[in-house]
């Protein structure tokens, strides 16, 4: 039995996290006993008690931020007291966790890091970057896309990077869609798309931020409605891009054909309520959010970038688009919104792809293999 320590110091729930949690759920406890670590950042009590009630030790440590030294001195502690036979660091940033490694290494037990979203620091980060890499045994990207570009970057450790998709629980999915009536889908077309009972929801999920190329979707919805009235763009997120999205929305005046809806909690309940995908990224580590979406039985149309074409094939169980191309996007949902044997093709298409190459529980496997192998 190896006792696995999963850490990270972020400060809030995304994909890198949930990814975490499915790991942990779904590891071979006979073989593997996992305990996250992580800060006390409220933001983070929901998640850490989903591993609670899956039986998974929970450890916070109390920390101001993610540059506390505090981290380091607190891992030191639970990597003894815990008797840590590995400890499983996940990079939610390029430049995170970095107090992690030292830790580790003083205590020589062994490393593997998951990279969830590289890219190029500063020359002071990538230094700290080399160093950490040196101590590491073994480095996981979740896309062939992501080694090549930590490949490039650091090819002097190029033997240590292996590719392990990331994946999703799709019993849990089918069990919540299996919940959702026909009142359920007819209350949140109308309370919270703002929209008619028979309107086509399209549907993006994403962080209101320039890297996801939501103005190019919201640039690409008067060309549609000028042949479809009844149609309906909901970008379900918030951040940092939100009152700049707002004002464009208002140039276009598209009021009544485009919402942004915030945050929202039941995504499952979202996506079935949905009749197209939309995910216009103009950078993407991966694309959990496409699985998800395919899984509900949305087609999808997503931008030809970074780990997204390793899910979508084109014309296939997709439709792939060139990033910050409004054209492109418009073309794509109008060949959509005309053709529902075209939507129910590449509906068909995702689910058959998620059960067969992205089920949590396999993933889990391939770490299992990791962890088995690393002394």
């Amino acid at each position: 039995m190896k006792n696995i320590l999963l850490y990270t110091d972020t400060p809030q729930v995304g994909g890198a996290e949930l990814q975490m949690f499915l790991l942990a759920k779904f590891l071979d406890k006979e073989k593997f006993t996992p305990i996250l670590v992580c800060s006390n950042y409220p933001a983070l009590d929901r998640w850490c008690d989903n591993f609670s009630k899956e039986g998974i030790k929970v450890i916070r440590i109390n920390v101001k931020h993610k540059h506390d030294p505090k981290h380091y001195f607190e891992l030191r502690r639970i990597l003894k007291e815990e008797n840590i036979n590995l400890l499983h660091i996940h990079v939610w940033n390029p430049a995170s966790c970095r107090y992690a490694f030292s830790a580790a290494s003083s205590r020589k037990i062994p490393i593997i890091t998951t990279e969830h979203d590289p890219f190029k620091l500063n020359l002071f980060k990538d230094l700290i970057k080399k160093r950490s890499l040196k101590k590491v045994n073994c480095v996981v990207t979740v896309s062939k896309n992501n080694q090549k570009i930590l490949q490039k970057l650091y090819p002097e450790f190029k033997n240590k990077f292996v590719v392990i998709p990331n994946g999703i629980d799709t019993t849990w999915w089918h069990s919540q869609s299996l919940r959702i009536t026909d009142l359920d889908r007819k209350k949140t077309k109308e309370e919270l798309f703002l929209a008619h009972e028979n309107s086509l929801i399209i549907t993006s999920i994403a962080e209101l931020h320039e890297r996801k190329g939501l103005k190019y979707l919201i640039e690409a919805i008067p060309e549609i409605i000028t042949k479809f009235q009844n149609i309906k763009l909901a970008i379900v997120g918030e951040g940092p891009q939100r009152n700049e999205l707002e004002k464009l929305i208002k140039e276009l005046k598209i009021e009544n054909h485009v919402i942004l809806t915030g945050r929202q909690k039941e995504i499952p309940k979202l996506l079935k309520c949905s009749n197209i995908f939309v995910l216009p990224s103009r950078r993407e580590a991966f694309g959990l959010v496409i699985l998800e979406a395919m899984i509900s039985g949305l087609p999808i149309i997503a931008s030809n970038t970074g780990g997204i074409p390793e899910i979508i094939t084109a014309n296939k169980t997709g439709i792939l688009v060139e990033p910050e191309s409004s054209q492109e996007l418009s073309k794509a949902l109008i060949k959509l919104i005309e053709n529902d044997k075209k939507r129910q093709e590449f509906s068909l298409a995702g689910q058959k792809l998620v059960h067969e190459k992205f089920e949590a529980k396999k993933m889990a496997e391939e770490y299992a293999k990791i962890y088995e192998n690393v002394n």
